[in-house]
């Protein structure tokens, strides 16, 4: 897994930014949560397979089927109700923080999440993250 972070502009890439099979779609507005271990570390993202609005909508989101980078330490929880990513599988869940996302596939599954963090949402120390940062040039 690849992130890229730009002020409250996050990207969890799966697939290489570089693929000839780039998103041929994207689900707007899905329900998700910013997940932060006791510490106040950023954690990871937990994302529904729904949709935001007065009705909890369920939508098709497809499987994580390919992941060109390495996962590390890190879990990803492919489940029916919901995806988790987390940044260090042994480190427990302490606070979630809502936070919606947007969703990009293609013909290999999802692609990458895209997340715009809420300002009142803190970013969190990222030293659990940063394993997966892209080195800056």
């Amino acid at each position: 897994m690849l992130i890229t972070m730009e002020d409250e502009l996050i990207y969890f890439y799966f697939q290489a930014k570089s693929s000839a099979s780039l998103p041929v779609g994207t689900y707007p507005d899905v329900n998700g949560y910013l997940l932060y271990d006791q510490k106040g570390r950023w954690l990871g993202y937990r994302m529904f397979r729904t949709v935001q609005g007065k009705k909890q909508v369920p939508v098709a989101i497809p499987k994580i089927r390919k992941i060109d980078y390495p996962i590390f330490n890190a879990s990803i929880e492919d489940g029916k109700e919901y995806i988790e990513i987390k940044f260090d599988k042994d480190t427990p869940v302490y606070q979630m923080r809502e936070q919606e996302c947007m969703l990009d596939f293609n013909e290999h599954g999802l692609f990458g999440i895209e997340v715009i963090r809420k300002p009142e949402n803190p970013a969190g120390n990222d030293s659990l993250v940063q394993k997966f940062l892209e080195p800056e040039i």
